[in-house]
């Protein structure tokens, strides 16, 4: 039984933990925090997240260096609008967003004045009834269950058939809904929104990620879920086959289409696990819940929650350890090594994917011994870069040989290499890929230029996301040369094919691609640039919060 938190600190850790796992957004988890805890909303945000004001500085002065941010600062604008406070700026509060996962609205309190408004609740919304009752005082948790009880389901022969999608849930559950929903819709008319509950439902319910599962395997999920002791290696099976195909659905529309579906299952295996005497069953499990645990951290990095990633990748290498599973341990630790390289901690990364590599020779897995080459070539590149060049030859030499390590563990893995599935994007395509990246860094435009344009000749549209990365690098070495046309055409497919995968990381480094061009600003190129970035909802310009 877990010991009951001995300070205010360990409450609010635990609570954050609680109620991410249970779905919630930054947003949801403030607001609450807010009510809890009798806190402003910037010191909520900041609190959702389980930063200390350091951590948030660091953050800051990681993406803007030029405009550094102190404690002191962030406490003054934290205390606004008290007399011990200042506050804070427009702009201020934009990066502040970009860290916090959120609008810079909502970092900021208000009073309403709505209610001046002569129209302000006295004319009914359109296309509703006078007389309906709002939201508020009548939707029920029945409401919402008799809902979702009559959605159809398909059958692997056609037609249609139904089964109790609510049997066995809690009350508690469909509390929690309701009272987001609430929250959400709170002026909104109760038959409009029982309507849009019972369309958002059904498309959800119809979606691509169950869609390969017959309606045997969907009952089998649904009575493992309410008796955990019935789970048997075909509904462990079951369970691995919605992750996979979560996870090239990731590839393609980006970590916000498949989040919930992976937080689902997450909580799916730990009741599993909880119901599982079978030892063999068991490491099964574990290994399966490693992967759920990694993919979730992965999700997290891509939507620029780091400190969410760290939690969940924390927990994969927890269970994989657990599982006595080499190669999902190497996984786990090369995908960190990417996240501490990406967030400003290269050395750190170094260690990591040291760690991938050692895990990989164990398992005798020679293409995830090249992937762990691949992100450690990373983090040399990035050490060397945040190091100004201190230890430029030893740092060089090292990148340029975890490299060549990579290609050569490519070129020995073979068919049946027990890694294979695991990293089934990784090819040569993709090293190459990483080869221009470090060029970059190493300010070797040239190369860069050679490296990135063979790769995207290879990757294939399965990959939109890593195209626009392609794009990237080619953007950020012609600016290295000095070729703003150029540079300009390639940031702008980048930011095209940012509307196919809408990965917030994806997004956050194209706009920090055109700050880049800020000494451009009037140029002709540039400007025909922000036109087509706008075109595309990206902030452009010195307006933009980077």
């Amino acid at each position: 039984m877990p010991s009951k938190p001995r300070s205010l600190k360990q409450q609010m850790d635990a609570l954050t933990v609680q109620l991410r796992e249970r779905g919630w957004t930054w947003g949801q988890i403030a607001a609450d925090y807010q009510v809890r805890f009798k806190l402003n909303p910037l010191h909520g945000f900041r609190e959702a997240h389980r930063y200390t004001q350091s951590k948030v500085v660091q953050l800051w002065n990681l993406r803007w260096p030029d405009e550094a941010l102190s404690e002191r600062r962030l406490g003054a604008w934290e205390a606004w609008p008290s007399v011990t406070g200042n506050e804070p700026p427009i702009s201020g509060l934009e990066r502040l967003a970009r860290i916090y996962q959120c609008r810079a609205g909502d970092l900021v309190d208000g009073e309403d004045h709505g209610r001046g408004d002569d129209h302000a609740g006295k004319y009914p919304q359109a296309n509703s009834e006078p007389d309906e009752p709002a939201v508020r005082s009548t939707l029920t948790v029945t409401d919402v269950a008799s809902l979702l009880d009559r959605l159809p389901v398909r059958r692997s022969g056609g037609g249609v058939d139904q089964i109790p999608l609510v049997a066995g849930l809690r009350e508690q559950e469909f509390g929690y809904l309701v009272a987001a929903l609430i929250q959400w819709a709170d002026q909104m008319r109760r038959r409009d929104l029982l309507a849009l509950i019972a369309s958002a439902a059904a498309t959800a319910h119809t979606s691509p990620l169950l869609a390969h599962l017959d309606r045997d395997a969907l009952e089998r999920l649904a009575l493992v879920s309410q008796m955990p002791s019935r789970v048997d290696a075909e509904a462990v099976e079951h369970v691995e086959t919605i992750l996979r195909h979560a996870i090239r659905q990731e590839d393609i529309l980006g970590p916000q289409a498949v989040l919930e579906t992976a937080l689902a299952q997450h909580g799916l295996v730990h009741r599993l696990l909880a119901g599982t005497a079978d030892e063999d069953l068991r490491r099964r499990l574990m290994s399966l819940l490693a992967d759920i645990a990694r993919f979730i951290g992965w999700s997290l990095f891509d939507s620029g929650d780091f400190a969410g990633a760290e939690h969940y990748y924390g927990q994969a290498r927890r269970a994989a350890h657990e599982a006595d599973d080499d190669l999902m341990s190497s996984y786990v630790l090369a995908q960190w090594s990417h996240l501490a390289s990406w967030s400003g901690d290269p050395r750190l990364g170094v260690e990591h994917a040291l760690g991938a590599l050692a895990w990989a020779q164990r398992g005798g897995s020679p293409i995830l011994a090249a992937y762990a080459n691949d992100v450690g070539a990373r983090a040399y590149a990035g050490v060397l870069r945040r190091e100004n060049g201190r230890n430029r030859a030893k740092d060089y030499a090292r990148c340029r040989t975890a490299l060549s390590a990579a290609r050569s563990g490519l070129n020995a893995s073979t068919e049946d290499d027990p890694g294979r599935s695991l990293v089934y994007f990784f090819s040569p395509a993709m090293l190459t890929l990483t080869r221009a990246m470090c060029h970059v860094d190493l300010r070797e435009p040239d190369q860069a230029i050679a490296c990135a344009r063979e790769a995207m000749a290879s990757i294939g549209s399965a990959f939109p996301r890593n195209l626009a990365f392609g794009h990237l690098y080619l953007s950020r070495a012609f600016a290295q040369k000095r070729e703003i046309g150029q540079a300009c055409t390639e940031l702008a497919q980048a930011a095209r094919l940012s509307g196919r995968n809408r990965s917030p990381r994806l997004v956050t480094v194209t706009t920090d691609a055109r700050q880049a061009l800020s000494p451009w600003d009037r140029t002709d190129p540039v400007v025909r640039l922000d036109e087509r970035l706008r075109g595309y909802g990206l902030p452009v310009g010195r307006s933009s919060s980077r």
